[in-house]
């Protein structure tokens, strides 16, 4: 080594300069306060071994230095996770076919996603929002079908090639959701095989789950019925929390608001959650388990049947 460090760092630079591959090396000198580094030499990263090694001794360096020298960088949001279940057990390939066709919107309770007999233009896969499929009498009264968050899509009635729903779709909690345009989803489902197979499959669960729910409302006391719905939303969300009003949730139900409001008082007497001024809080899952009836379970396992896999 050149006795001069200036020199010799000179003249490695000049090796390496337009020779891919290659790489400077310097260790910290005897006074990091200073900033001086004391140049050792030129690696051949082509080297099968050599490029091991560097990457297993050299990492922790080369990461913080390059964290450094990158603040400068334009910087790109990290892609959103996939919670959406049924999106989520796609292979690469049609998930990122999917992706590509989707935007992420917002869905607020209460929003209109599509409202009955009309033309439903966008197919929806929640992923922390809740979308409620609701029939709606002459008589303005209405009651919930079925409800749909990050298990699930919204818009079967387009994937069995119908263009509109005798059902109206309605947010229920606020959150996000994938959405992607009816023409889009049309074209491609036919070129999805594992995305098809899962729809159909979650169209079954579907048609059971409402099944359920009718002998539900028919035959389990309101206590049980809003147990079961706060775990069915709860799973859906994927958080203890979310925006509720007891006004809504006694239109989801069916009854009236007074037998909700009774039912959440005794529901929260015990402990197992809080509720305030439009919200809901989840304080002891286990026991609203215990408190809800045999439905919630019966839907749960039937779904991790149906949709566990593509």
């Amino acid at each position: 080594m050149p006795e001069n460090p200036a020199d010799f760092e000179r003249k490695i630079t000049e090796f390496g300069v337009n020779r891919p591959g290659f790489i400077i090396c310097k260790s910290s000198s005897a006074h990091p306060d200073q900033g001086s580094f004391r140049p050792l030499g030129v690696w051949n990263l082509t080297h099968p071994s050599r490029m091991a090694f560097w990457l297993a001794m050299a990492a922790p360096s080369i990461q913080k230095s390059a964290h450094v020298a990158d603040k400068s960088a334009p910087t790109h949001p990290a892609a959103a996770p996939i919670r959406n279940r049924i999106l989520a057990l796609l292979p690469g390939k049609e998930l990122e076919a999917v992706l590509e066709r989707c935007e992420m919107v917002t869905v607020e309770s209460k929003d209109v996603v599509f409202r009955r007999n009309e033309e439903i233009r966008h197919i929806y896969f929640p992923e922390d929002c809740v979308i409620s499929l609701v029939t709606e009498l002459q008589d303005g009264d209405s009651v919930e079908a079925m409800t749909i968050g990050a298990d699930g899509f919204v818009g079967i009635a387009v994937f069995h090639r119908v263009p509109s729903s005798r059902l109206k779709a309605i947010g229920q909690i606020t959150g996000e959701a994938r959405r992607i345009g009816t023409d889009d989803f049309r074209r491609l489902v036919p070129d999805c095989e594992n995305l098809d197979r899962l729809l159909h499959r979650y169209s079954q669960f579907v048609f059971e789950t409402v099944s359920q729910s009718a002998a539900c409302n028919r035959l389990h006391v309101i206590e049980q019925r809003c147990a079961r719905w706060l775990l069915m939303s709860q799973d859906r969300v994927g958080r203890d929390q979310f925006d509720l009003t007891q006004e809504f949730l006694a239109e989801m139900l069916g009854v009236r608001r007074p037998g909700v409001t009774v039912a959440m008082g005794v529901l929260q007497k015990a402990g197992l959650i809080t509720h305030g001024r439009g919200n809901i809080t989840v304080i002891d899952r286990p026991g609203l388990e215990r408190a809800s009836c045999e439905c919630y379970q019966t839907i749960r396992s039937r779904q991790a049947e149906l949709i566990s896999s593509a």
